[in-house]
């Protein structure tokens, strides 16, 4: 599973305990994801994408408000790593940015940043590597709202999009997304981003240090050596694969055995040995997607089509098999 350092889940943690009611379900809810308060307290400690993303979903539950940590993101304190240091050295925020993209890997095995250009501006845009969190609306929500907090960080103003885009579609709380960015938000787009013009691509950035910036990218990519030929799990591949599929038609196992290099079989023994399978893969990331699908007031027929069911008879059979309810026994607890 790609790690990360657990310093971002600790800060968030601590905004958030600003909204109110949020207190009491925190502790809980972090324990929920398997994280405790040694581990919150232990700056060296990595978790999984897995719990961070975990927990910024079931705290949206909880608090039922889906913008919760977006705008908690937005008051995150600035990074103390490698990565802010090499951005803070910079001269420009479109150098910053670059760089980065480039070092992003040593604070998050599984992040991408990248930079496209469009016209005079450019879309800078997150993605996962594996792509195991790409049914998790939330927590991407929550990366491009920290990503945002980080540019205005380190230009010291307050920078604004063009627009954002999404990947996935926001049915209940688009306006508030847009009140929270300062722009329009763009759904069902091919990226997660943010398109910035020229000029806020060209802010300079007051604590730039060329000396300080010669060093640090030096020492950053003798870190980013040490790192290569990091692998990941079968079952973080197959349950990458899965996510990229839905919503929408879903591949047969052979499909996703071929798409990570290896026979079906092969891929059964390796998921046998991870104590794992096909199924209860495919089954974790359809039940997790069909739960945000339901918060977000898709009907249940349109839940069973994007989620490759037959019918919404199969969807409402396999749902009460994960939670012992019904989708409308669930859906009218939601609102308690």
């Amino acid at each position: 599973m790609p790690d990360m350092s657990i310093l971002r889940l600790k800060q968030l943690a601590e905004v958030l305990k600003r909204e109110p009611a949020a207190e009491q379900v925190l502790i809980p809810i972090l324990r929920s994801v398997g994280v405790s308060t040694t581990m919150l307290a232990d700056p060296r400690c990595r978790i999984s994408y897995r719990q961070e993303a975990g927990f910024v979903r079931r705290v949206c539950d909880a608090l039922e408000d889906p913008l919760c940590v977006s705008r908690a993101a937005l008051s995150i304190c600035e990074a103390d790593n490698l990565v802010a240091y090499v951005a803070r050295s910079c001269e420009t925020l479109e150098q910053a940015i670059v760089l980065a993209s480039r070092y992003l890997p040593l604070a998050d095995s599984d992040a991408i940043l990248k930079m496209t250009t469009i016209g005079d501006g450019a879309l800078v845009s997150v993605h996962n590597r594996t792509g195991i969190m790409d049914t998790e609306y939330r927590h991407r929500e929550f990366l491009l709202f920290l990503l945002l907090a980080r540019m205005r960080q380190f230009a010291r103003t307050n920078v604004t999009p063009v627009h954002m885009t999404l990947r996935h579609d926001v049915r209940g709380h688009k306006a508030g997304l847009e009140r929270l960015a300062g722009c329009p938000v763009h759904v069902e787009q091919q990226a997660n981003g943010l398109m910035l013009s020229r000029a806020a691509l060209d802010l300079p950035i007051p604590t730039a240090d060329p000396e300080l910036h010669v060093y640090l990218k030096q020492h950053g990519d003798l870190l980013l050596s040490d790192r290569a030929g990091i692998s990941f799990a079968v079952s973080d591949q197959v349950e990458a694969e899965l996510q990229q599929s839905l919503p929408g038609k879903l591949p047969t196992s052979d499909a996703i055995a071929k798409r990570i290099g290896m026979s079906r079989r092969n891929m059964a023994r390796k998921l046998k040995e991870e104590h794992r399978s096909y199924r209860s893969i495919l089954d974790d990331v359809r039940q997790n997607l069909a739960k945000t699908m339901m918060r977000d007031a898709y009907s249940l027929s349109e839940i069973a089509f994007l989620l490759d069911y037959a019918d919404q008879s199969g969807f409402s059979t396999a749902f009460k098999r994960w939670t012992g309810r019904t989708p409308t026994e669930y859906r009218a607890t939601q609102g308690e």
